[in-house]
């Protein structure tokens, strides 16, 4: 129904809409939490053998919330782009923020982001790590590693998810929202706790394969880098 829509009113190409700035966000992103988690990985003093799950959450809460931090003025730039008819361009979005409320308007639901993408993002890299591990995969396997990335997308999004809702609300213009908490007593005491959901399908339909492709391209390139 929203795609319908969309095109109906904005034409075909307004689903790509904010795309290029997601690329510029993504980049940065992506590459930040690889780096950050093999580091402290790497620089730990533990052992590759003796790193248990509790050890690959901390890692991933360490990537997570660095890669946020960084990249969240990005991320609020780019969604006012998408979900807003009357912006045409990423000037015109950063223009916008700025005249809401100032440079404070570029980290708008900062904390919910922080909240809700760091979990995702240690679950996510802790599952594959540890399922790499446990399961002796074959790194040069490419249908093991999109697997595993798919699994690891499934279950850190299906916990996840509803703090993503929360934080895309606290990204939206004009919000009456106080802070996270407000707006998840707000969603479900006015529309009920599915309504946290809302969207989950069409999300899962995009993260999987993104985090598919994301797992193996970077065990590729690494693979690859070492070699050479």
């Amino acid at each position: 129904q929203v795609m319908k829509q969309t095109i109906r009113q904005e034409k075909i190409t307004s689903l790509w809409k904010g795309n290029i700035l997601n690329c510029m966000r993504v980049f940065p992103y992506s590459s930040i939490q690889f780096a950050t988690y093999d580091y402290c990985k790497k620089y730990s003093s533990i052992e590759t053998e003796n790193i248990t799950i509790y050890n690959r959450l901390f890692f991933g809460i360490i990537a997570g919330s660095t890669a946020t931090t960084i990249t969240h003025p990005m991320d609020v730039i780019r969604h006012r782009l998408m979900c807003y008819s009357h912006i045409n361009s990423l000037k015109h979005s950063i223009k916008d923020l700025y005249l809401e409320n100032g440079l404070r308007s570029y980290f708008k639901g900062y904390g919910s982001t922080l909240v809700s993408l760091t979990p995702f993002i240690a679950i996510n890299f802790s599952v594959y790590d540890q399922l790499k591990t446990q399961l002796n995969v074959d790194k040069n396997n490419p249908i093991d590693i999109l697997t595993l990335g798919a699994i690891s997308a499934i279950i850190s999004q299906g916990i996840c998810y509803p703090l993503d809702t929360i934080r895309r609300r606290m990204q939206l213009s004009g919000n009456n929202y106080k802070n996270g908490l407000d707006v998840l007593v707000q969603i479900v005491k006015k529309e009920g706790i599915p309504k946290l959901y809302s969207g989950m399908i069409p999300n899962m339909l995009k993260i999987v394969p993104n985090n598919s492709i994301r797992f193996g391209v970077y065990e590729l390139l690494k693979q690859t880098l070492t070699k050479g």
